[in-house]
């Protein structure tokens, strides 16, 4: 009798705990393409500052790498205390005012400036959802569900009965070790920007070494 409240337990709780590591993981690896697309576009929108003329070009790109500098710097040990600072913004606003008062004569300078535009609405698109996703997380609920299982199918186990008292230790022991295993890879994934398993800014570091190092 104890083998089928055993077995039917264990099968769900294994969806259950199955789903939830699925749903933290594909938020992770979202997270992090998210900040992938965030840098890539930094980069991009660097580049196309490329065809304004100087002092403007100057201005504009120091902007830049005072914003990248930030997100690395500032903005990212922020995160991962899980606060989503919105000191960036205030350069970005700045950019975006510098750009929009430009007024492009030649045709050269009308496509250079549609580019840019919208490299910028990228940018500031993938940061806010960046932004967003640093308080992402399982809920309570769903917390008190993954341990309180864990728990009964502990326990559930100890009327299990088998002769061998080393043998049902062991049993016991094996159940124990693959369920706090799960949980472990669920809490490491839980908080995309925390603990030593979380999405870094190595990303936009790469961008300002190799893509913003002139006149850095």
């Amino acid at each position: 009798l104890v083998s089928y409240f055993l077995g039917a337990m264990g099968v769900f709780y294994g969806l259950a705990l199955g789903l939830i590591a699925i749903a933290t993981w594909e938020n992770y690896t979202e997270v992090d393409a998210v900040v992938t697309s965030e840098a890539a576009a930094l980069a991009s929108l660097y580049r196309d500052l490329d065809g304004y003329p100087q002092p403007m070009r100057g201005s504009l790109e120091t902007m830049l790498r005072d914003y990248t500098r930030m997100v690395i710097e500032k903005e990212w040990p922020a995160h991962k205390q899980g606060i989503a600072l919105e000191d960036g913004d205030l350069i970005l606003d700045l950019l975006e005012n510098e750009v929009m008062s430009f007024e492009p004569a030649r045709e050269r300078e009308k496509i250079v400036h549609a580019e840019v535009l919208r490299s910028l609405d990228t940018v500031l698109e993938q940061r806010r959802r960046r932004l967003q996703a640093v308080s992402t997380g399982l809920p309570a609920a769903l917390w008190a569900v993954v341990l309180i299982g864990a728990l009964l199918n502990g326990l559930l186990t100890y009327l299990f009965w088998i002769d061998n008292l080393k043998l049902h230790a062991a049993a016991v022991a094996i159940l124990a070790c693959f369920i706090a295993l799960l949980i472990f890879l669920t809490a490491a994934m839980d908080n995309p920007f925390r603990g030593e398993f979380s999405v870094n800014s190595e990303a936009f570091q790469t961008i300002l070494e190799k893509v913003m190092r002139t006149g850095g």
